[in-house]
């Protein structure tokens, strides 16, 4: 039941909003995604006091054949050790219904990564991300977005 309730937040947040403060695509070879190939977001943090959320947007077709994708991402520090970490990310539900935007064979969804953060000094992070499913080169993930926004001050 709570999985199904994130999985809902997930799908209405997705729609217009703010503009990013950085943004990449990347998209995918249709011939598959090989479990080598990194896709790296590389964001240049200037402001250390500002509060930042981070999102990851998955552009999919109908021909993905699993529930849910697996990425290993490293986040790249500008002044400390690199970290790794795995990340399950539900593309449909137990049911089979796929839980993004979808339109014709094309779904998307927004994933969001980190919530109400600050980075802990300024200069260029990486976010280097791999997907780690058990095929070597996955189909049907056709492009991967990277989405940093800075929130907004409240005036008191």
């Amino acid at each position: 039941m709570i999985r199904v309730t994130i999985i809902l937040l997930t799908v209405i947040c997705i729609g217009c909003g703010p503009t990013p403060y950085y943004s990449d695509n990347y998209e995918i070879d249709p011939l598959g995604w090989v479990s080598d190939d990194a896709i790296l977001f590389q964001p240049e943090i200037t402001d250390t006091s500002a509060t930042y959320e981070l999102q990851l947007v998955i552009d999919h077709t109908n021909e993905y054949r699993y529930e849910n994708i697996y990425f290993r991402i490293n986040t790249i520090f500008p002044d400390r050790p690199e970290t790794e970490e795995n990340l399950s990310i539900d593309l449909a539900t137990k049911k089979g219904q796929w839980v993004g935007n979808c339109s014709g064979d094309d779904c998307k969804l927004k994933v969001y990564l980190l919530e109400n953060f600050k980075f802990p000094s300024k200069g260029t992070y990486g976010f280097k991300l791999r997907q780690y499913t058990r095929d070597e080169a996955l189909t049907g993930i056709a492009g991967i977005t990277m989405e940093l926004f800075q929130k907004e001050i409240e005036a008191k």
